[in-house]
């Protein structure tokens, strides 16, 4: 890991030879050494396009079929690209396809996961993908040296947050623009009462509903990376004064509570009935069938509801957020 510029060590909450960070930033290389079992790489292209899907699409672009990243291309001819961490292949394909003179630089703290998505990628789209790692906590950019940044899922990770938005001001070029896709809830995912409570009472009546007795587990924190949501909720605000924000749509408030519990009986979209689901998604591939999602529409309605009004009343926040940034010139 290289040291930041001394003029930047002020935006900075964690530093390189920190004895405390050293220790979790190789906690979480070797979680992401291999794609976590519920990690949205190792789920990627799993799953039928789900009402869940839908709702996130409609809430984000205003289409229901139309997905954050395929309206990038409607904002420019984008040629040299960055990408902050690696999620899943097909939507980061989905980015390099519906831009065709885009070149994109993966940058991730994990190596082997560098390198399982240049070794897909390539196949589809030879010469147009590089990769580099390094942390993003003092990560250094060239100035004016990209004219699209795009992130996914990956930010929630991020402590030195200030820093960061620093340098992706800086390397912006002028025209560029900066697409942020995230988690920007409570940290490490540890949802308020309020949240926790609207939720209960949703599932209960749901399970009522199908004859069960109505009870949630919630999901540990060792279920989550060393780094996941450590100043997820303050993502927002410090992009927001480092560069110049153009749109923000937010989302699915209480999806986070539905994906972090599962009923004493696992029902139909419980998390830890992801293993099964995965089984039979490769038998469906197998005989060619089209997989069921594992959340029924009716379900996915109330929840989205539910979550909208609330969200909008400012009664609970949002889990997750679409926006798009443009640089944020020096004032003359």
């Amino acid at each position: 890991m290289s040291a930041a510029p001394n003029a930047s060590d002020r935006l900075m909450r964690v530093q390189p030879q920190d004895p405390e960070y050293i220790e979790d930033a190789v906690a979480e290389t070797a979680f992401w050494q291999d794609a976590p079992e519920h990690s949205l790489e190792a789920l990627d292209e799993q799953f039928a396009e789900s009402p869940i899907d839908r709702y996130i699409n409609r809430r984000f672009t205003g289409e229901p079929r139309v997905q954050w990243e395929e309206t990038i291309a409607r904002y420019g001819d984008f040629r040299h690209g960055l990408a902050l961490g690696t999620v899943a292949p097909s939507l980061e394909a989905r980015i390099l396809e519906s831009n065709p003179r885009l070149h994109l630089t993966f940058v991730d703290l994990s190596k082997s996961s560098l390198e399982r998505h240049q070794r897909l990628l390539e196949k589809r789209f030879p010469g147009r993908v590089a990769t580099r790692v390094a942390d993003l906590n003092f990560i250094e950019l060239e100035e004016a040296a990209y004219d699209l940044i795009v992130s996914s899922g990956t930010v929630h990770h991020v402590t030195n947050l200030e820093y960061l938005a620093f340098q992706l001001n800086q390397a912006l070029t002028n025209d560029g623009y900066f697409f942020l896709q995230d988690y920007v809830g409570e940290p490490r995912m540890n949802f308020s009462d309020e949240k926790r409570q609207v939720y209960e009472a949703i599932a209960a009546r749901q399970m009522r509903m199908e004859g069960r007795e109505p009870g949630l587990v919630w999901a540990s924190d060792d279920t989550l990376s060393r780094f996941c949501g450590v100043r997820s909720d303050e993502t927002l605000d410090v992009f927001a004064q480092a560069l110049r924000q153009q749109e923000l749509r937010t989302a699915a408030a209480l999806l986070g509570p539905m994906m972090r519990s599962s009923c004493v009986a696992p029902p139909q979209f419980s998390v830890w009935s992801v293993r099964l689901h995965r089984l039979r998604a490769l038998f469906r591939r197998l005989i060619n069938a089209r997989p069921k999602p594992m959340v029924s529409e009716k379900f996915v309605d109330e929840i989205a509801l539910v979550s909208d009004v609330l969200e909008e009343a400012g009664l609970i926040d949002p889990h997750i957020a679409f926006a798009i940034y443009r640089k944020r010139l020096a004032e003359t």
